[in-house]
C-alpha cells in the first residue's frame, strides 16, 4: 500500500482547545434545538425520550473511545478513510470516500445552509427569494476563512462554539429553574402520546444530533500531539454534549406538555425562550441557532474537505490532481474546500438535502460499524505499532459501540427502508469508479497533487468570487420578488 505523504505539508496548528471546539461546534448545532420534539414524538413519553438521549450519548462516547485508538495509531489527515484503508484495503476505503464525497458531505452541509437561510430570513423579515443569496454568503464567508488557514478556521470554530453556548445555557438553566413543572421526571406516572415507532428510531433521532464527533479525526494530521489531544477532545466533547442535551430536554419537558411540544416541532425552543424571556428571548435563540449552524458548517467544511483531499491523493476520483493540491500560503487544501462549498450550495438549492442527509446517515453508520470492528482487527493485524492510547475497558467498549451501530442500522432499515436501500445503491455506485481508476493507474506511476503558489492569494480569489455570486443572487431575488 502506498503512503500519501503530501499531507506532511499541512500545518499542525490545532491544539486541544481548537480540537475540542471542533467536536462541540460540529455536534452542537441545529440538532440541539430541532431534535427534542422529534425524539419525544417517536418515544411517546418524557422518560423514554430522555432515555433515548442518554443511550445515544453512551453509544457516541463508546464510539469515540473506540475511534481514538485508530486515530492515534494512524494520525493522518482523512480520518476514517485512512483507518479503513489500513484495515480493510483500498476498495472499502474508496467506497467510504466516495460516499463522503458525493452523498454525505454536500448533503449535510447543504441542509445546514438551507436551514440557516430560513432562520436568517425569518429573523430579519427578508423575503424567501433571497434565501439563495443568504446561503451563498454564509458559504462564501466560511470558505474565505478556511482559505486563510486552518488556524484561523479553528479560531472561528472556538468563537462560534463559545457564542452558541449562551442561548443554550440560558434556555437550559432558566427552563430548569422557572419551568412550570409539566413533568415529574423519574416518577412512575407521566404524560405520553401513542407511537408506533420502535425505540431504535428514537435513539436514531438523537444520533442525528450527536453526529459529527468522528469527523474531528479527519484533521488528525493537522493536530499538534494527536496522541494526547485527539482522545481528550473527543471524550470531553461528547461528555459535555450529553450533559447539555439532557439539560435542554429536561428544561423543555418542564415547560411544555407532550402534545404541545410535539406539535410545535422545530419552533419549540423559540417558543420556550419567548415564554421565559419575552419576544427578545425568541430572537436570542434564533441568533443562537444561526451561530450554531455556522459553527457546524465551518466544522464540516474543515474536516470533510480533508477527506476529499485524501481521496484525491489516491487518484481514484475525477479531478484528483486539482483536488489534492495544497495552497502554499495557507497550507490548506483550498481546491477541495471550494469544490465542497460549490456542491453543498447546489444541493441546498436543487435537491432535497434533508432526505439526502438521512440517506447519508445510514451509509456513515455502516462505515462506523466497520471502523469499530476494525479496532479489534487492528490489534491482531498491527500488534507492533505503538499505541500511546488504547481503548478503555477493551473489548467491552468496542462491543458496546458495535452493538449500538447494529441497533441503529436496524432502526433505519425498519423505519426508513427506502432511504436505506437508496443509500446502499448510491454507495455501491462507487465500485465501478474504483475499478476504472485502478485499471487506469495500474501501469503508471501515480503522481497527483502539489504545493502550489498562486499569483493571487486564494483567500482574495475566494472573497471576490463569493461577493460576485451573492450580488448576482441578490439581483435575482429582487427580480423574483417583483
Amino acid at each position: 500500500m502506498s503512503e500519501h505523504n503530501l499531507e506532511n505539508k499541512l500545518r499542525k496548528d490545532l491544539g486541544l482547545v481548537s480540537a475540542l471546539s471542533l467536536v462541540v461546534g460540529m455536534v452542537l448545532g441545529a440538532g440541539a434545538f430541532m431534535k427534542p420534539p422529534a425524539v419525544l414524538e417517536v418515544a411517546g413519553d418524557y422518560h423514554y425520550a430522555l432515555l433515548a438521549w442518554i443511550i445515544g450519548g453512551v453509544i457516541s462516547i463508546c464510539g469515540g473511545l473506540t475511534l481514538c485508538e485508530l486515530g492515534v495509531m494512524f494520525p493522518k489527515t482523512g480520518g476514517m478513510l485512512v483507518y479503513l484503508e489500513k484495515i480493510y484495503g483500498a476498495k472499502i476505503s474508496h467506497l467510504y470516500g466516495w460516499m463522503m464525497t458525493v452523498i454525505f458531505s454536500p448533503a449535510l452541509i447543504g441542509a445546514l445552509v438551507g436551514y440557516f437561510s430560513s432562520v436568517f430570513c425569518s429573523l430579519f423579515n427578508i423575503e424567501n427569494t433571497y434565501k439563495m443569496a443568504v446561503g451563498a454568503g454564509a458559504l462564501g464567508f466560511i470558505a474565505f476563512i478556511n482559505a486563510i488557514g486552518v488556524k484561523q478556521a479553528g479560531y472561528l470554530q472556538t468563537i462560534a462554539t463559545a457564542c452558541k453556548l449562551i442561548p443554550i445555557l440560558l434556555l437550559a438553566i432558566f427552563g430548569l429553574c422557572q419551568g412550570n413543572g409539566q413533568v415529574a421526571l423519574f416518577s412512575a406516572s407521566g404524560q405520553g402520546i401513542e407511537t408506533y415507532a420502535p425505540f431504535a428510531v428514537a435513539i436514531l433521532a438523537t444520533l442525528f444530533a450527536y453526529d459529527g464527533w468522528a469527523q474531528v479525526a479527519s484533521v488528525a494530521g493537522e493536530i499538534n500531539k494527536p496522541a494526547k489531544v485527539l482522545p481528550k477532545a473527543i471524550i470531553l466533547g461528547i461528555i459535555f454534549l450529553v450533559i447539555v442535551y439532557a439539560c435542554i430536554n429536561i428544561a423543555l419537558f418542564k415547560i411544555f406538555p407532550v402534545q404541545e411540544m410535539v406539535s410545535l416541532g422545530h419552533d419549540a425552543s423559540s417558543v420556550a425562550s419567548q415564554r421565559l424571556f419575552g419576544h427578545l428571548g425568541g430572537n436570542l435563540v434564533a441568533v443562537g441557532i444561526m451561530v450554531s449552524i455556522l459553527g457546524g458548517i465551518n466544522g464540516y467544511i474543515m474536516t470533510l474537505s480533508r477527506t476529499i483531499f485524501s481521496m484525491a491523493e489516491r487518484g481514484n476520483i475525477v479531478g484528483a490532481r486539482y483536488l489534492s493540491t495544497i495552497d502554499e500560503d495557507s497550507r490548506s487544501p483550498v481546491n477541495a474546500i471550494l469544490v465542497l462549498v460549490v456542491f453543498s450550495f447546489l444541493y441546498s438549492v436543487l435537491l432535497d438535502a434533508d432526505r439526502l442527509s438521512e440517506i447519508s446517515m445510514f451509509s456513515i453508520w455502516v462505515f462506523y460499524l466497520l471502523t469499530f470492528i476494525g479496532v479489534i482487527i487492528a490489534r491482531k493485524k498491527y500488534p507492533n505499532i505503538p499505541r500511546s492510547y488504547k481503548v478503555i475497558g477493551y473489548p467491552l467498549i468496542p462491543i458496546i459501540a458495535i452493538a449500538g451501530s447494529i441497533y441503529v442500522i436496524y432502526g433505519m432499515l425498519i423505519h426508513q427502508t427506502e432511504n436505506g436501500i437508496a443509500s446502499i445503491v448510491l454507495t455501491l455506485i462507487g465500485l465501478p469508479m474504483y475499478y476504472y481508476y485502478q485499471s487506469k493507474n495500474q501501469h503508471r506511476d501515480l503522481s497527483v497533487g502539489e504545493v502550489k503558489k498562486y499569483r493571487v492569494k486564494t483567500q482574495y480569489t475566494t472573497a471576490i468570487l463569493a461577493i460576485g455570486v451573492v450580488a448576482v443572487l441578490i439581483m435575482y431575488g429582487s427580480m423574483a420578488s417583483k
